[in-house]
C-alpha cells in the first residue's frame, strides 16, 4: 500500500477518478499513463515525478516515498508541482516544500 498525502493535489481531469486510481495503485495494479509527484527519494531534492508505470517494479513500489500528487500527464504533474511550490511559499514564506508537507501532514493528524 503506499502513502498518500492528504489532501492529495490532483490534476482536474483526474479529480472524479481519484478514489479508483488511489485503489488500483494500492492494490499493486500497474495504472498505465499517469504520473504521480512524491517526495523525493534523495536527500537533496525535494520532489520526483514519476509514471505509475514504473510500479510495475515490486523494489520501487516498496520504497515509493509519500506521494503527494496524481496528475494525467507529465505536463500536468510539472503543473502540480508548481502549485505545491507556490502553497509552500504561501503557507510558510521559504521553499523547503517537502519541510512544508511533512509539517503539514502532522498537523493535521494531531
Amino acid at each position: 500500500m503506499l502513502k498518500w498525502y492528504e489532501p492529495l493535489y490532483v490534476d482536474d481531469n483526474l479529480k472524479n477518478r481519484k478514489l479508483s486510481i488511489k485503489k488500483r495503485l494500492d492494490s499493486g495494479k500497474v495504472d498505465l499513463g499517469h504520473y504521480l509527484v512524491t517526495l523525493a527519494s534523495n536527500g537533496s531534492d525535494q520532489l520526483d515525478v514519476i509514471s505509475t508505470s514504473y510500479l510495475s517494479q515490486k523494489a520501487l513500489y516498496e520504497r515509493l516515498p509519500m506521494v503527494v500528487g496524481l496528475a494525467s500527464t507529465k505536463k500536468e504533474a510539472m503543473k502540480l508541482v508548481v502549485s505545491i511550490a507556490d502553497d509552500c511559499i504561501r503557507g510558510s514564506g521559504g521553499a523547503d516544500i517537502r519541510g512544508y508537507l511533512l509539517r503539514d501532514k502532522r498537523e493535521q493528524e494531531q
